[in-house]
């Protein structure tokens, strides 16, 4: 292939991946809290009030006074983000975008480094920029993005061998350590890199590969003494909501936390089985000569275990690149060892099938976007004209989220976010109850029995989201007029009894 043909592949490539994102804009659809919470210690930070979260007081001890539950470096980052470009949904969400574009660039890198021909590394970019986990892990306002670019920035600086020297090595414990500090999902690699370097440049590199990480630690650890009953009560909250039993891990080990996404709000996916190419890594690295070296097959292994163990649905996304970099070179070295030209061809084939599915799952959901863009705007609007002046209002965690627009066009109404329900405690529900005047959640919602305390009240309107023609099942949101005289809950009739 010419280089002007060549060029034009990889840039066409980088073009298509940035004009799908830009196209779903906010109009990808999320269950989960994160975005808004997150956001939320991003602005409070760059408006000078301190890394806290307001949306969730009285419903996470100390939650408006200090935040300690989520890593520092995501915030602090998206902070100067918003300063320049605001705190609008599409803003913050763009940075994630710039994450995951800055995450090809480095794999075509780190493919380059690793000896891997101009095919191989063609394919590893083209199925991971046509992976949707990949997709919409970068279009979301979560660390995750900027976790797995740092990560192959890690890996990338290690393919080089700069910890040959003191300050390569520190250069190599910096980036490492930037990416457990901006989530701690990122830990296990950080571990390895370290055994990494001490292996092939001995202590005193290793020593100097630890220096920004006890540095990062120190600087924490001053910021938890600050407030340590606020540290201690935000941990075992989170902890409670990463309780998982061992038959539960070992599901996880085996590749199902990929299709989390799937589970939660049964849409399409493209994901792959990410234990075949690993096992098949480990297979081939350990008994042949190959491209791919055994540091790098234990560093991809290791980010492997810790995504899957990790059990969010958007941890995979981290594992992506280095899982279709370890697929198209096991499909590179396949090809060199068939003798026949029609095995050749076979696997040319197989390749083009998995890209071919890639694209009928996007253009599905592509399709669809224009549809969800509707409903969004039509929901937002008319409850932004429900809700009364000086309303108090809990949002669930569901997709649409108003959260955004409420707090651009309503700046009136005092807002709550709700956390995973194995956060909260009865306490917290009960004092929230007394402040609330209405509640946004899914009909399923009304069925849990921890949510009691807050599911009282008369119900003002209903509307009904089919995430776009993308799933079977329907989304049925319900706003609550919460009524305190009429609908009073089981631990407020208890107190008025004490």
């Amino acid at each position: 292939m010419s280089s002007f043909a060549a060029t034009f592949s990889l840039g066409f490539i980088f073009f298509a991946f940035a004009t799908v994102l830009t196209f779903y804009g906010d109009c990808w659809l999320v269950p989960w809290h994160d975005e808004v919470v997150i956001v939320r210690i991003s602005q409070n930070l760059a408006e000078g009030r301190g890394f806290r979260n307001d949306l969730i007081d009285d419903l996470l001890f100390g939650a408006d006074e200090k935040t300690y539950w989520q890593m520092p470096l995501y915030p602090f980052a998206l902070s100067l983000w918003g300063k320049i470009f605001g705190f609008e949904l599409n803003s913050v969400r763009s940075f994630s975008r710039v994450a995951g574009t800055v995450s090809l660039f480095l794999l075509i890198l780190l493919c380059r480094n690793l000896n891997l021909p101009f095919g191989a590394t063609l394919l590893a970019l083209l199925w991971t920029a046509s992976d949707l986990t990949f997709q919409f892990s970068s279009n979301f306002a979560r660390p995750d993005a900027l976790t797995g670019c740092l990560l192959l920035l890690t890996a990338l600086l290690l393919s080089n061998r700069l910890n040959g020297s003191f300050k390569g090595s520190v250069l190599i414990g910096l980036v490492a350590s930037s990416a457990v500090f901006n989530h701690p999902i990122a830990l296990p690699c950080w571990l390895v890199s370290g055994a990494i370097v001490v292996k092939r440049a001995g202590w005193r590199n290793g020593l100097a590969f630890c220096l920004p990480f006890l540095v990062f630690t120190l600087l924490w650890l001053c910021y938890v003494l600050s407030g340590w009953e606020i540290f201690i009560a935000q941990v075992k909250a989170h902890m409670a909501h990463k309780r998982y039993s061992f038959p539960d891990f070992l599901t996880f080990l085996l590749g199902f936390t990929a299709w989390g996404v799937k589970f939660f709000i049964d849409v399409p996916l493209n994901a792959m089985p990410w234990l075949v190419p690993i096992v098949l890594t480990i297979y081939i690295g350990f008994r042949e000569k190959w491209l791919l070296p055994k540091w790098f097959v234990v560093f991809s292994t290791v980010m492997y275990a810790a995504v899957m163990i990790g059990a969010e649905a958007w941890y995979p996304s981290l594992f992506v690149p280095l899982g279709f970099l370890t697929l198209s070179a096991i499909a590179n070295h396949l090809k060199q060892m068939a003798y026949k030209k029609a095995w050749h061809w076979a696997i040319v084939a197989s390749v083009l099938l998995l890209w071919f599915y890639q694209v009928f799952v996007i253009a599905r959901h592509l399709y669809t976007v224009p549809k969800i863009r509707l409903q969004l705007a039509a929901f937002v609007s008319e409850l932004k004209q429900m809700l009364p002046s000086k309303a108090k209002v809990l949002v669930g965690s569901f997709s649409p989220d108003p959260t955004f627009a409420l707090m651009a066009h309503r700046p009136d109404i005092t807002l709550y976010t709700l956390m995973p329900s194995r956060m909260l405690n009865d306490d917290a529900l009960r004092r929230l109850r007394t402040k609330l005047t209405h509640l946004l959640v899914l009909k399923e919602a009304k069925k849990e029995a921890k949510f009691e305390p807050l599911i009282r009240g008369k119900e003002i309107k209903r509307w009904e989201f089919d995430f776009g023609g993308l799933s079977r099942s329907k989304k049925i949101v319900i706003v609550l007029l919460v009524n305190k005289e009429r609908h009073k809950t089981l631990y407020e009739q208890n107190d008025e009894k004490t």
